[in-house]
């Protein structure tokens, strides 16, 4: 198989990692994955990421096709590359199984494999109100032990971005077995998004791990909900960030985002961009996200800005929204909407993406550290430009998470990452959560700020999210 002029220009951001590259973006899109979801909410982002990232046969089943064909619509539109189908009969064709979840789910689903007794590697992913457990399972006897763990629960996922986080890790976990790189997963991963929370169990400590998943919150969801509706959000950058972010808190409920990017769609935005797609190429991003984003939720509104986030609009801008998530793939841009929401006390959702890693923070002025914190003198001499690539569902865990943290900020509920950064390395499926100081020598928020209004910004880089 060669790839074509068209094919390399939309996985250049995978073809230049040397991880992936040519022939592994050609092992790609002759795999197939098999995906198993309740409902179609559950495996949205995951088939859109696979989609985008080029897995060349996607076989979906839903227990609930509602929905299915507008699902299947976007990820093909997406990728004209890829094959997406809803799976009859043959259940041992993939590479690899994804299965998305309630505990009943899964365990109705592992059931099934097992009176099928044909094993294939398996991805099982627990969704249990805000916790996702994900755990890769290598055989058949594996996977019987652990469904002789699972106990029938009444608790359901109640926010769309926790199944997005699933989906993003599977995806994520998905590639990395299709080529052999990184490391997979050996133990079970447990990761708690009300309260920002990372686990890991080995094998033989499944049953702890199933337990906690099993631990309810208390949540007053009717509350969050008229919190959602009446707020008003500004996403800058509707790009490898923006989409995601923008996805999950379109489909959450958020009454109001605006969009801010004065770029069009390019074809090789679309490994990782999955807002837009190949019949949307030349059409700027702002208008490309806004019609997909209000097909999936016409209750909402869209604001969108067709133009650069500046010093001479920025506040105007910032002014209109409660909230600002920056999804942004330049420096003077973080540090811009950085300054202008602490002069303005507006809370700020910063991630940042790059190869196979991410990290994500959350900046509430007066309250905790800002960016100018993290990087108060950056030494743009010891930069470089280059661009080194990014898998593509990537900036798509950042993007979900930031729109976590997005949905805890409004309606008060859960434990962000103020005063906290979350690192993330893809390659060894590692989370680390790092509690921050405020720096008192911030230029900007220290005992002693030097920085008093807005300032100008001439570094640049190239693109990379």
């Amino acid at each position: 198989m060669i790839l074509s002029k068209e094919q390399i220009n939309r996985y250049v951001r995978h073809i230049i990692m040397p991880e992936i590259s040519g022939q592994g973006q050609k092992k790609l899109l002759g795999s197939s994955i098999s995906v198993f979801g309740e409902n179609v909410k559950d495996l949205f982002s995951l088939t859109l990421y696979l989609s985008a990232m080029g897995i060349g046969h996607i076989n979906c089943y839903f227990e609930n096709k509602e929905g299915y064909d507008l699902l299947f619509s976007q990820a093909t539109d997406l990728n004209t590359d890829v094959k997406v189908q809803l799976i009859k009969d043959d259940f041992t064709v993939s590479d690899i199984r994804l299965v998305i979840g309630s505990i009943d789910f899964i365990k109705k689903t592992t059931d099934f494999f097992i009176n099928e007794n044909a094993f294939i590697p398996t991805i099982l992913s627990v969704i249990n109100q805000w916790k996702v457990g994900i755990n890769k399972i290598s055989d058949l006897k594996e996977l019987s032990g652990f469904n002789e763990l699972l106990d029938k629960s009444s608790s359901t996922c109640n926010v769309s971005f926790v199944s997005a986080v699933s989906g993003t890790i599977c995806a994520i976990e998905a590639v990395k077995h299709i080529l052999n790189i990184g490391n997979t997963l050996k133990d079970m991963l447990v990761f708690d998004l009300y309260n920002m929370g990372i686990s890991t169990y080995e094998k033989n400590e499944a049953k702890r791990a199933i337990e906690s998943l099993n631990i309810k919150e208390e949540i007053d969801y009717k509350n969050a909900e008229e919190k959602l509706s009446n707020a008003k959000v500004l996403i800058v950058g509707a790009g490898g960030l923006g989409s995601p972010s923008s996805l999950a808190l379109a489909m959450a409920g958020v009454g109001t985002i605006g969009l801010v990017d004065s770029d069009v769609v390019e074809i090789s935005n679309l490994n990782r961009q999955v807002l837009h797609s190949s019949s949307r190429i030349g059409i700027s991003k702002a208008d490309s996200a806004k019609f997909i984003l209000m097909s999936f939720n016409p209750q909402i509104k869209i604001d969108t800005y067709i133009e650069n986030l500046t010093k001479k609009n920025a506040e105007e801008l910032i002014d209109k929204y409660d909230l600002v998530i920056s999804a942004v793939d330049n420096i003077q841009t973080r540090y811009l909407i950085n300054d202008a929401c602490y002069f303005m006390k507006k809370p700020v959702i910063e991630a940042g993406v790059l190869r196979f890693d991410g990290t994500n923070t959350t900046i509430i002025p007066d309250k905790g550290h800002c960016y100018r914190c993290l990087y108060p003198n950056l030494n743009t001499k010891g930069m470089s430009c280059a661009e080194t690539g990014v898998l593509g569902a990537v900036p798509g865990l950042m993007g979900f998470i930031q729109a976590a943290e997005a949905y805890k900020v409004i309606t008060g509920l859960g434990t962000n990452l103020r005063n906290k950064i979350l690192l993330f390395d893809g390659l060894d499926m590692e989370f680390n959560v790092i509690n921050l100081d405020k720096n008192p020598d911030c230029p900007l928020c220290g005992n002693n700020p030097t920085i008093e209004k807005l300032q100008d910004y001439t570094f640049r880089c190239n693109r990379v999210d």
